[in-house]
């Protein structure tokens, strides 16, 4: 619990560096796709991290690039250009990428697979009261820092950067057995030629798997529809809706937060007892309906609301899933979970890196709220596609 919530400190404080960047920095549009793309640097490292790991123990792989995001944010408060501000932002990304297929894993040998999903919902559910404390607090000192606003910045990414270290020193805490699957510890490591043999079974085993092989390809729908539009939030709000630091804060991260405090610890929970397909459609139904709603929000704001509480149990539930318990339903107990992982998110690293560019391209062609849209419908593309693979497979099964 205390790893979530130092965690959260960190993510809230952080989370106005975007709104840091277009305020103080001025920073276009085209540079906040910077930081988006990078992370496809942090995806295609975790391909390769997470074959590495696959016979080695997996803390490692965690704390060390968790604390070179710790430094990576002390590192930005000595910065006032806003290219290389978002570029070391991009750096905690990469960081933060390249250690998740470790996670699975270890959550794997701590809990069962009754209640995990529940609870790394739980967890998520509680750093969403801390994360907004801290963005709000952030955001308002922000906004009446006035000609004291870039020291005001790199106090807050001072407190960020320690918040950072102490959550990964919590997290180098947690044991390495647990009520979990005993398969997935490694009491011994191959050597030599087998540790090769086994490294490359490992690394084509998730794409010998059909039904995983679906999965990837409507989860990179979902991906490029959803980094299409990402990077566009905060300018639209700041620029199109011309939002202040509090007033932009609040619709970007304090009503989603409060939404998924309210309803992702359910939600969550709920990923346990019923299908995977079913559960991502679920996800990226909440998800879809953000961007759709946001750009229809210039004409009435209360749609601005219903957006972000969509957005809300959209985002702990997408990050419980793809984060954390998601890949369990398709790789097998053992070794080969942060293989899996590793196939994830090179999907992922794939549309991070073409989504962005993509629509940095067509910023200067299209609104704000068309962006919204087309992203947006891809989305919820993906949520029916999902669906309709549901079916597929409860047909496909014999009845007696």
């Amino acid at each position: 619990m205390a790893y979530a919530l130092l965690d959260a400190v960190a993510a809230g404080l952080l989370s106005n560096v975007p709104v840091m960047a277009v305020k103080a920095l001025n920073a276009s549009d085209a540079q906040l796709q910077v930081p988006i793309a990078m992370t496809s640097i942090g995806l295609f490292a975790s391909v390769f991290m997470g074959v590495l790991m696959a016979f080695r123990r997996k803390m490692p792989f965690v704390i060390i690039p968790g604390v070179a995001s710790g430094f990576a944010a002390l590192l930005m408060g000595t910065m006032n250009s806003s290219t290389t501000f978002l570029i070391a932002y991009g750096f905690i990304s990469i960081f933060d990428f390249s250690f998740r297929p470790a996670v699975p894993s270890i959550l794997r040998i701590v809990y069962p697979d009754n209640c995990r999903s529940g609870v790394a919902g739980t967890l998520r559910q509680y750093a969403s009261i801390v994360f907004p404390a801290a963005s709000l607090s952030g955001a308002a000192l922000l906004s009446v820092s006035g000609a004291h606003i870039q020291w005001v910045m790199r106090m807050e990414l001072l407190a960020a950067g320690l918040a950072s270290l102490a959550a990964f020193a919590c997290f180098s805490r947690l044991p390495d057995a647990g009520d979990g699957n005993v398969e997935e510890t490694i009491p011994s490591r191959p050597s030599g030629a087998e540790l090769l043999k086994q490294t490359l079974i490992g690394a084509a085993l998730p794409l010998r798997d059909s039904r995983f092989r679906r999965f990837l390809a409507i989860y990179f729908l979902y991906c490029s529809g959803n980094l299409f539009y990402m990077g566009t939030v905060a300018p639209y709000f700041a620029r199109s809706l011309g939002y202040g630091y509090l007033k932009a804060t609040l619709f970007i991260h304090i009503v989603p937060a409060v939404a998924a405090f309210i309803a992702a610890g359910r939600l969550t929970a709920w990923f346990d007892r019923t299908s995977i397909w079913i559960a991502y459609s679920a996800v990226m139904l909440l998800w879809g309906l953000d961007p759709v709603l946001l750009a229809a929000g210039a004409l009435w704001w209360p749609l601005l609301l219903a957006a972000r509480i969509s957005r809300g149990p959209g985002t702990v539930g997408g990050m419980v899933l793809t984060v954390y318990t998601g890949v369990h339903r398709f790789a097998p107990p053992g070794p080969y979970t942060s293989c899996y992982t590793s196939a994830l998110y090179f999907v992922n690293a794939i549309a991070r890196l073409a989504s962005p560019i993509a629509a940095a391209l067509l910023s200067s062609r299209l609104s704000h709220p068309q962006i919204l849209l087309m992203g947006g419908s891809a989305v919820l593309l993906a949520s029916a596609l999902f669906l309709h693979t549901e079916y597929r497979e409860r047909a496909s099964v014999p009845h007696p």
